[in-house]
């Protein structure tokens, strides 16, 4: 009687509504992290990029299926991985529980070491089966410069990486106050992620690789441009001194044509100057004869009719109706409207409406505006490829 009552109480329970799948989690223990909390690891790996970060990760476990990760408290243990999670270290950790996360139990722990690879090496085993052994504690293990990150989960042979897992969304008030709190009041970014000194060194790290990737493409292709250009004068300052003896061949030819073009412009010339002195001789030797021819009157001179000039008509110019104060109002309320239309927003996979209006208002109020301007009965049944109103 009493294994059938665990059963039913252990189907009972069903993922979260609002949840965010990464790789695929399979069967077995489910690992769900709260998305600020989520937020707040990566945010704190990001912040020094050349030292090693740790915190413990607080939460509950949901009827042996699922790992709820509610909080992480910062634990700064140095770089010496032999002396991690020693007495002082314990006390300190459960002092910020007690604070912050109070009612919460220790479910695993998180590390982070950029530009190393998340591998489970025997001094990171050997710290989690002495300190995190128990029941359903993990460990998450980031690389934040390669955008890598492994769960890691307890198994009768020891931990072992769990194939995915997920991220939830909730309010999560405890865990703000605590970011704020390390942040020195500052408040939470509605993208989920601060943008503090570190993250942005690293984004303009990353943006000064990309130019220097795409100026030497741009030095390789001027090279092989000139390259070219190169080898197409040799080929035609090659083919020129092949070709000189013919083009010198042809330059005489046309020289010996032109010649005797000329030649034969003077014998012509002179054959005419002969022909005009035995036309005139001839001439001379013919006796001329006057011949009369009747006078002719000079033919009328008619005199030229006068055209009148037509006057030039000019057109009439064509008149623009001009605006009138109606239209003009009425041109004002339409660019008005245009202006204050709703954003459409296109869903995504893994969007949820409550993701939507943290990451573009920063609250989680806009979810009943947005059900109301789409309307929507039920905020959780959206699907791929759907188009929204963003007010």
């Amino acid at each position: 009687m009493e294994r059938s009552e665990k059963r039913d109480t252990k189907d009972e329970w069903k993922l979260p509504k609002n949840i965010r799948q990464i790789g695929e989690p399979g069967e077995g223990i489910k690992i769900l992290i709260e998305d600020y909390v989520y937020t707040y690891l990566h945010q704190m790996a990001e912040e020094n990029l050349t030292c090693m970060k740790t915190a413990v990760l607080v939460g509950r476990t949901e009827r042996d299926a699922a790992v709820y990760i509610q909080g992480a408290v910062e634990a700064d243990m140095g770089q010496e991985m032999k002396k991690w999670f020693s007495h002082e270290h314990w006390s300190e950790i459960y002092r910020e529980i007690q604070t912050w996360f109070e009612g919460q139990e220790v479910v695993g722990w998180y590390m982070a070491n950029p530009g190393f690879p998340p591998i489970l090496t025997e001094d990171l085993k050997s710290l989690h089966m002495g300190n995190f052994s128990v029941g359903t504690q993990v460990f998450f293990q980031t690389d934040v410069l390669d955008k890598e990150e492994v769960f890691y989960r307890n198994q009768e042979s020891g931990p072992a990486p769990a194939c995915g897992y997920y991220i939830y969304y909730e309010k999560n008030d405890r865990m703000q106050e605590y970011m704020s709190c390390k942040r020195g009041g500052a408040g939470i970014e509605p993208e989920g992620m601060l943008k503090d000194r570190a993250a942005v060194r690293f984004r303009n790290v990353m943006q000064e690789k990309k130019e220097q990737s795409s100026q030497k493409r741009v030095f390789a292709l001027l090279y092989t441009s000139c390259m070219f250009l190169v080898l197409v004068i040799l080929v035609i300052g090659v083919t020129m001194v092949n070709n000189y003896d013919r083009m010198a061949n042809m330059e005489d030819a046309l020289h010996q044509i032109s010649e005797s073009l000329g030649n034969e412009q003077e014998l012509i010339e002179s054959a005419m100057e002969e022909e005009n002195q035995l036309a005139a001789a001839t001439a001379e030797e013919q006796i001329p004869q006057q011949i009369e021819t009747p006078e002719t009157q000079p033919a009328e001179s008619t005199e030229p009719v006068a055209v009148e000039n037509q006057e030039e008509t000019a057109p009439e110019p064509v008149q623009v109706p001009e605006e009138t104060q109606e239209q003009e109002e009425e041109t004002q309320e339409v660019i008005s409207q245009a202006v204050r239309e709703p954003e459409r927003y296109q869903i995504q996979k893994g969007d949820t409406l409550l993701e939507i209006s943290r990451l573009r208002y920063g609250t989680d109020e806009m979810v009943k505006k947005i059900c109301e301007i789409n309307g929507l009965e039920d905020g959780d049944k959206i699907y791929v490829g759907e188009i929204i109103l963003l007010p």
